[in-house]
């Protein structure tokens, strides 16, 4: 009976190993203190080699330990307007938030797929959602879909409404949490009104 209650008590004591190291990273990111394989380990109660062996990188660990956000649906309960300078304004808002929010675990993300590029395909691309639900009902209504110039548009913006352009603000232009937010907002909405002035639309 004990040799066959061993692989149970083994799958469970796994089971709660596991679930250790992500209550472990979930507290961390939740904190926004800095995120540290070795810390959350030692938070764990575990060693640095027992949390690779269950999570080879922080991108995995961090991707079961931080639950999604519903970004879109924030933006969404935020705006009642059209027009997509004030939504994309809104949505650089939302996701500087967010970022804040999280601040360590962000940073580990962006640190590791900037030291391993191929592991960029597993970060959470919420930029991307929000940018196209900002600039919906506007592509919508002007028949802009798949046009060039949109697509164009929703890249320029992923490149100002992005964790990695508020830390830019933050640590090497000597800015403010708020201020960089603000910033990002407002560059963000500087993009869009250009690219509207310059996108021919359909008439009517």
């Amino acid at each position: 009976m004990d040799g066959q209650d061993r692989p149970r008590r083994l799958t469970n004591q796994m089971e709660r190993t596991r679930s250790a190291i992500v209550e472990a990273a979930r507290a961390r990111a939740e904190s926004g203190a800095e995120i540290k394989a070795s810390a959350i380990a030692a938070d764990a109660r575990v060693s640095e080699a027992t949390l690779y062996r269950y999570f080879p990188d922080l991108v995995s660990l961090l991707r079961a330990s931080v639950p999604a956000t519903d970004q879109v649906e924030i933006l969404r309960s935020m705006t009642d307007s059209d027009d997509p300078v004030v939504r994309i304004g809104q949505a650089a808002e939302v996701l500087g938030r967010a970022v804040l929010r999280r601040e360590g675990a962000v940073r580990a993300l962006v640190a590791a797929t900037v030291a391993k590029p191929a592991a960029a395909k597993s970060r959470p691309a919420h930029r991307f959602a929000l940018i196209e639900h900002a600039l919906a009902p506007w592509i919508d209504r002007n028949g802009l879909a798949g046009r060039p110039e949109t697509e164009q548009l929703v890249r320029d913006l992923a490149v100002v409404i992005s964790a990695e352009s508020l830390f830019t603000l933050i640590d090497l232009c000597g800015q403010s949490p708020d201020a960089a937010v603000t910033a990002l907002a407002a560059t963000a909405r500087r993009v869009t009104e250009a690219a509207v002035a310059n996108t021919p639309t359909s008439p009517g």
